[in-house]
């Protein structure tokens, strides 16, 4: 399958690239830094959401070049719209399905009863 290749200008000198696989390890990064960096700021909960958003942005394009920074993400990521969609981007890149089925029924235990003659 082909993977899709992505272009912003302040990444890898404005070649395109594709987006490596959102991990764990990844994550954990993102939210220990969104956190520090809201740490003593009276913000709301909409705003930290949107900084983590911006820190799993980061994290992922670092992948790709060091050089970004998260000024570079805030500035670039201006419309609503566009923070979301890139985000998702890089948050799924990797999932698997995980499907669920239904245990089979099992008969309910019938009473058998017997006529003695």
């Amino acid at each position: 399958m082909k993977e899709t290749k992505y272009n912003l200008s302040f990444v890898n000198k404005g070649k395109p690239f594709t987006v490596p696989n959102w991990t764990v390890e990844m994550h954990e990064k993102a939210m220990v830094e969104a956190v520090d960096a809201t740490k003593g700021k009276k913000i709301s909960e909409i705003e930290k959401e949107n900084e983590l958003k911006y820190y799993i942005i980061l994290e992922s394009l670092q992948k790709i070049d060091s050089t970004v920074t998260i000024e570079n993400v805030k500035e670039y990521f201006t419309h609503p719209e566009n923070i979301v969609e890139f985000f998702n981007i890089v948050y799924y890149k990797g999932k698997k399905d995980i499907y669920f089925h239904k245990a089979l029924n099992t008969p309910k235990n019938k009473k058998v009863t017997s006529k003695k003659n």
